[in-house]
């Protein structure tokens, strides 16, 4: 078998088994908007519907993840993004993202699905 067939094999194998970006949080549904630009959720910041907050399946206070980050160098405290479960309720979204910019974040997007029609 000649080298070009190896390489091109490990290259589907790796395609296949491989993952690019954490997966989303399986106990959130994500809210739904009508528009707006397309931005994955990888590495979300996840609030379940119970009001409980996660991040990569760990629950984690905006303290705790904000303070992580900022040692690891990410930039996190530029840009944090929050994905929502829809049957949250909104006065507990509002308290995360206020918790988030009193813990040091700059911005909170909140993330959501796209409507498809």
């Amino acid at each position: 078998m000649s080298l070009i067939n190896i390489v091109f094999l490990m290259l589907i194998f790796f395609l296949v088994a491989g993952q690019l970006a954490p997966p989303q949080d399986r106990e959130v549904t994500l809210s739904e908007a009508a528009t707006e630009d397309r931005m994955p959720p990888p590495d979300a910041l996840y609030v379940r519907a119970d009001g409980a907050l996660y991040y990569r399946d760990e629950p984690i206070t905006a303290e705790t993840y904000l303070t992580e980050h900022s040692k690891a160098g990410d930039e996190a405290g530029q840009l944090v993004k929050l994905a929502a479960d829809k049957d949250l309720e909104a006065g507990r979204l509002l308290e995360h993202v206020s918790a988030l910019y009193k813990a040091g974040a700059e911005r909170v997007v909140v993330v959501t699905r796209i409507l498809r029609e």
